[in-house]
């Protein structure tokens, strides 16, 4: 068991660091497990088609990984087959997704439909590269959680269809920790030292951490002084800390292989692995988890927005997302969903819940991520 770094790896962890430097653009979740699909239909209309979409075709994003093929089961599939339309997936993450569509300067779209975190999607509203949801045109609409819509609400405009929510809150080793965390303060457990994981602000995870950081004791990103005192909060974790992961499949790493016994990361990634039999349990902290969204958009620029209109109909179906939901231990976003027993005495999830997140202030953030990430790494060079 390595409770520090060797040489070799502070050296690459050096180097990482300076990079981290320059990134600046929060990365997304990519999920490299998920439990198994449950196929079973759920309420809700199928947004289905009469099949005269033969011969047009549409460019979809999704996440790589099994989380991309999971997404294709349950939603593209279906959607083809009723439709006849066909969907190109590309799959990749937001940020770059962003990049290109910023490239294409809205025109001629490279995608039809793709998905963004919170953070990617202030800077695609920023960069004048979404078109706002004509939300009468969405058959689900009402039926979508309110709490995870206002998320992608900027300025008074609807941008999102939210699919999925976690929640981030501490992942951990049964085997190593036998008296589960109760709350975020409890990372900071000297007995914890030289086995916590820590990832950088510019991954998703990284930042709802330091976000949870900064307001558990009331405080906002957008208070200069509160953010000082996350830092020196932060701060005690300084010589602790065994492992950066900038990446789901990281985590996974190194929960794995034993570098670190704890992390905060998501639910649905922390399910999923418990029920790959890994010795993996998860915290819903007391004092609040953090949500993570993704969540479904149009950009300017797409030349088949019918057909997307048509894609984002079965995509907010309760029939197709409660197979997704399940299958990546995440909460939906179409509130109507009657999930299976196994899932509800697991998964927090539901506008009750929602309201009680601390919600990541992207719009703060996002301009402030270079240099919180600068600070970040003056503490763990």
């Amino acid at each position: 068991m390595r409770s520090v770094l060797p040489r070799p790896a502070r050296a690459r962890r050096r180097g990482y660091l300076l990079a981290l430097a320059s990134a600046g653009t929060v990365t997304a979740l990519t999920l490299t497990g998920c439990g198994s699909v449950d196929t079973g239909g759920g309420s809700g209309s199928s947004g289905s088609g009469s099949g005269d979409g033969k011969g047009e075709s549409i460019t979809v994003t999704a996440f790589a990984g099994a989380w991309g093929e999971l997404f294709k089961s349950s939603f593209v599939e279906p959607f083809e087959k009723d439709t006849g339309i066909k969907v190109n997936l590309v799959y990749g993450a937001d940020s770059d997704w962003v990049t290109k569509l910023r490239a294409a300067g809205g025109k001629n779209a490279p995608f039809d439909v793709l998905a963004l975190t919170p953070g990617s999607l202030h800077q695609a509203v920023g960069g004048n590269l979404l078109e706002p949801l004509k939300t009468a045109d969405l058959s689900h609409w009402k039926q979508l959680d309110p709490v995870l819509t206002e998320r992608s609400t900027i300025d008074g405009a609807s941008y999102g269809v939210p699919l999925t929510t976690g929640s981030n809150g501490l992942l951990y080793r049964t085997d190593k920790i036998k008296q589960a965390p109760k709350d975020w303060t409890d990372i900071f457990d000297k007995k914890y030292c030289g086995h916590v994981a820590l990832p950088p602000l510019t991954y998703n995870a990284g930042l709802e951490f330091f976000s949870a950081l900064v307001s558990q004791d009331g405080g906002k990103l957008s208070n200069p002084a509160d953010v000082d005192k996350g830092f020196k909060k932060l701060a005690e974790l300084k010589g602790c800390v065994s492992a950066y992961p900038a990446d789901a499949g990281s985590v996974a790493t190194v929960l794995q292989n034993g570098d670190a016994w704890i992390v905060p990361f998501w639910d649905g990634r922390a399910f999923a692995m418990e029920k790959e039999g890994q010795p993996i349990g998860f915290t819903y902290p007391s004092s609040g988890a953090v949500g993570a969204l993704t969540s479904y958009y149009v950009p300017k620029g797409s030349k088949h927005t019918a057909a997307a209109y048509k894609f984002l109909n079965y995509l907010s179906a309760a029939k197709y997302q409660k197979p997704f939901a399940q299958g990546t231990f995440y909460g939906a976003g179409n509130d109507t969903i009657d999930y299976d027993a196994a899932f509800k005495a697991k998964v927090k999830y539901g506008e009750d819940v929602y309201k009680k997140f601390t919600w990541v202030d992207y719009k703060t953030a996002t301009p402030k991520l270079n240099e919180w990430q600068q600070r970040w790494n003056q503490i763990f060079k």
